[in-house]
């Protein structure tokens, strides 16, 4: 099919060729370091790297390409800039005229993400239970930019990390596979350049402290060890975001990826190749970026080597940007013979692209694609069938007490509502500084679960076929391996929409006072399939504590999987009694009062099991228990308070892994491959599919279990340890 020239957003140096020697799709944080390292150490070769958004950061074009969009720019924060400097005349350190987008601003992206603007036309539509964020940077831009690093026993301690890291020799010698993967952290803390801190304000003020400091004497009371922040050298590289010097029951100020005020993440790497006008750089004379583009699927040979992939150039989710009315056209991008395909797209999309593609687990073809009435072309076992995450309960919290004078404490409210903030629009405009320039979560704390709390803990029967409805299922065996379970993750918001000034009690959720404990499962073991609908979109993974959901008996066996439902089991022991230790971490507190989670008195339309969550006893397990089983069974649009959606708990924390693991001699479970090796994940030595030739899968997808801690400092290190091998450095 004809390329219409008008079709896409094309930063490129003139080709009529459309054939690659490499082809990246997506261009988060796994696409664009790829991209970068294909640029740098392939001059000779053509590139070609597709992303399904366009430009949304100013530095690499955002604020300035025909593409940018209106809703994208930041123009309070210029418009009030400009007013100020002109009323006190003084130095501005950066130009308030200058281009600034919203996704740039740290404080704002919990009124970026997640919210109607974003969810139409910011996000794959394909994935209506997840957010899967589109545009050069991908989620990253979104995202609440945490940046942590695993603790080295959870790469030492595990065989199934040992049998993918580590070569013969190097078992031989004793080589650990942190001492394997510790030059590629290093490396992304370079490439960052002082941009990971916990004050990403340029005063180095950590902002919207005032929730730090009415936590810290319950946190000090329950044993948590607090590790400090360097306030006089926000510079330096803190520990905060390193797990190996954390311990296992601690709290702390998050550590953040921004630089000079501005989110970062993705774009450290995009700005290697792409200019402030959304173009490639002169250097890189070899390389394409196409935009608002869709990768269908690739393209595979009689040998199974890739030769190209699909597109649809302005696909029906890149609506802004002026781009509505443009048509919607298909084509074909190749490779060259020994060329390759490297996937990017994230996990769950990773996976879309696939099975669209011809490849994934043949004995399960019609539960996970039931489109599809042909055999996979490509049978690998490891593709789509182990998908897991971070497990998220949400607790909400209000302090009564006097208000306190708390200068560098703000709550925002509404995205739109700018009334009493021009002093901080404009101190941000034009100096970086203030809390438009601080991450919404305020405090992180990670602990070990007490497994002791879940001894009499009886819950609901299982659900399914051939179960005795009169046994109670006992929960007593959570995980309880002496490593940390849970994080705490505090964020100054409260629950669902702030409500308006001239009527608070619309949402007893949100409003002055109130704040939200995120409580996170950080190794939870809950797995699933990631399916497709007949339309081929996504389904919703149930790898969120969901029992009676695991796979039938028959696709267990013929996958060689464990019963799902067992680790479902084990994830909620770990939960219950997680939330049942946070529940009292403040309950003496005469000002802080719960208002979402058990007896909460406010969630009287909502019930678990049986009751309603307003009335059940924070003290007892066993209330605790239906709070954190609560199921909305996916119907999230009718669980709602003015309008918004009202998390409560199974929250998908968009931290999917392992659905294209690395795998080399044991599954993701640790067992034996044998003959299925070849036929299972991804080639550890090429991050090819195994069972193709030249299709590589760099993101998320490759980790074969849900990575600890928040995960992006992690696949920033595999996309790096990546890049060597699918295209080492020339000695």
């Amino acid at each position: 099919m004809k390329l219409d020239t008008a079709a896409a957003s094309i930063s490129r140096n003139a080709s009529t060729d459309e054939t690659y020697d490499f082809i990246v799709c997506g261009m988060g944080y796994a696409g664009a370091i790829m991209t970068a390292r294909l640029a740098e150490r392939n001059p000779d070769a053509k590139i070609l790297a597709i992303e399904y958004g366009g430009h949304v950061q100013s530095k690499t074009g955002g604020g300035t390409t025909a593409d940018s969009d209106i809703h994208w720019q930041a123009d309070m924060f210029q418009k009030m800039g400009m007013i100020k400097k002109a009323e006190d005349g003084k130095y501005s350190k950066y130009d308030p005229e200058a281009p600034l987008t919203m996704p740039d601003v740290p404080g704002n992206y919990n009124n970026v993400a997640f919210r109607p603007m974003s969810m139409n036309g910011y996000s794959l539509p394909e994935f209506r239970a997840c957010f899967q964020g589109i545009g050069l940077g991908g989620n990253s831009v979104y995202n609440g930019a945490l940046y942590q690093e695993p603790a080295n026993w959870f790469w030492d301690d595990d065989e199934v990390h040992k049998d993918i890291f580590l070569s013969a020799e190097q078992k031989s010698q004793g080589v650990k596979p942190s001492e394997v993967l510790k030059p590629y952290f290093d490396l992304v803390r370079k490439e960052l350049k002082n941009a990971i801190k916990t004050t990403p304000s340029m005063d180095g003020i950590h902002y919207n402290h005032g929730l730090y400091d009415l936590v810290k004497p319950y946190l000090d009371k329950a044993g948590f060890d607090e590790i400090e922040y360097d306030h006089e050298k926000p510079g330096d590289y803190p520990t905060t975001g390193q797990m190996e010097l954390a311990g296992d029951r601690f709290y702390t100020v998050p550590t953040v990826n921004a630089k000079e005020g501005l989110r970062t993440g993705a774009s450290a790497w995009l700005e290697k190749i792409i200019d402030e006008d959304g173009q490639v750089r002169p250097e890189f004379p070899n390389v394409t970026i196409q935009t608002y583009t869709e990768v269908l699927k690739v393209n595979l040979g009689n040998e199974n080597e890739v030769t190209g992939v699909d597109v649809l150039e302005n696909p029906p989710g890149a609506k802004f940007g002026g781009r509505t009315t443009r048509k919607a056209t298909q084509k074909t991008f190749s490779v060259t013979e020994g060329g390759k395909v490297i996937v990017c797209c994230n996990a769950l999309p990773t996976n879309r692209i696939l099975y669209r593609s011809g490849v994934g687990p043949e004995a399960v073809r019609s539960t996970v694609m039931p489109s599809s009435k042909m055999s996979f072309k490509v049978n690998n076992e490891g593709v789509g069938t182990t998908v897991n995450e971070h497990i998220t309960t949400s607790l909400g919290f209000k302090f009564k007490g006097e208000d306190k004078p708390q200068p560098n404490t703000v709550h925002f409210g509404d995205s739109k509502d700018w009334v009493g903030h021009s002093e901080h629009l404009s101190n941000y405009a034009r100096f970086r500084t203030g809390p438009f320039a601080q991450f919404g979560p305020v405090v992180a704390s990670h602990f070990r679960a007490d497994m002791s709390r879940c001894a009499k803990l009886m819950g609901a029967p299982v659900p399914g076929p051939n179960v005795d409805s009169s046994k109670l299922v006992k929960y007593d065996e959570g995980l309880d391996d002496g490593n940390v379970t849970t994080e705490l993750f505090y964020n100054p918001f409260g629950a669902g929409p702030y409500p308006p000034s001239n009527n608070p009690g619309l949402n007893p959720y949100n409003g002055p006072g109130t704040y939200t404990v995120y409580v996170m499962l950080l190794r939870p073991e809950s797995r699933s399939f990631f399916k497709l609908d007949e339309d081929d979109n996504a389904v919703y993974t149930t790898c969120y504590m969901n029992l009676g959901a695991a796979p039938a008996e028959k696709d267990r066996e013929a996958l060689n999987l464990p019963n799902y439902d067992e680790f479902a089991k084990k994830d909620i022991a770990t939960m219950c009694a997680s939330i049942h230790e946070v529940l009292e971490i403040t309950k003496d507190a005469e000002d802080i009062e719960i208002v979402l989670g058990p007896g909460d008195k406010h969630t009287q339309g909502v019930t678990a099991s049986k009751r309603m969550i307003a009335n059940l006893d924070p003290t007892k397990i066993q209330d605790v228990y239906e709070y954190v089983t609560f199921y909305d069974k996916s119907e999230w649009y009718v669980n709602t308070v003015n309008g918004e959606y009202l998390a409560i708990t199974r929250l998908e924390e968009n931290h999917y892994h392992s659905t294209v693991p690395l795998a080399r001699n044991l599954d993701v479970f640790g067992e034996d491959l044998g003959f299925r090796k070849d036929s299972y994940g991804l080639d550890p030595d090429t991050c090819e599919v195994k069972g193709t030739k030249g299709l590589c899968v760099v993101d998320a997808s490759m980790f074969p279990k849900v990575v600890y801690c928040h995960p992006i400092g992690a696949v920033m290190a595999l996309a790096e340890w990546a890049a060597d091998k699918i295209s080492p450095v020339e000695e």
